[in-house]
């Protein structure tokens, strides 16, 4: 039996990434962000982030104090809180055992 091994585009990644985003921005409308908070999104194409699936989004709260908070996103837009909710997701539902993070 012939497996196919398809691989994404940087192209693919990055469309599922801003529908990703978008989810995000509209789910938090309302979610209002302390004054000289940064925020920055990564993908799996990111240093660091090279476990994400595509699709998956991390956002990066750095607040004024210096201190930054991760935040995990799947496609759909549900929330994770951390590294270890996504692996646990991961591992429960699909199977998946991340080895390298």
């Amino acid at each position: 039996m012939e497996r196919s091994s398809r691989k994404l585009s940087l192209e693919q990644i990055e469309a599922m990434t801003h529908a990703t985003i978008n989810k995000i921005h509209f789910s938090n409308v309302r979610e209002r962000l302390r004054h000289g908070t940064t925020v920055t999104y990564h993908d799996c194409t990111a240093a660091g982030y090279g476990w994400l699936l595509p699709g998956w989004v991390a956002e990066e709260r750095r607040v004024q104090s210096g201190r930054i908070y991760r935040y995990y996103y799947d496609p759909n837009g549900s929330f994770y809180e951390s590294q270890q909710k996504v692996l646990e997701f991961l591992e429960r539902l699909w199977g998946i055992i991340v080895l390298d993070t």
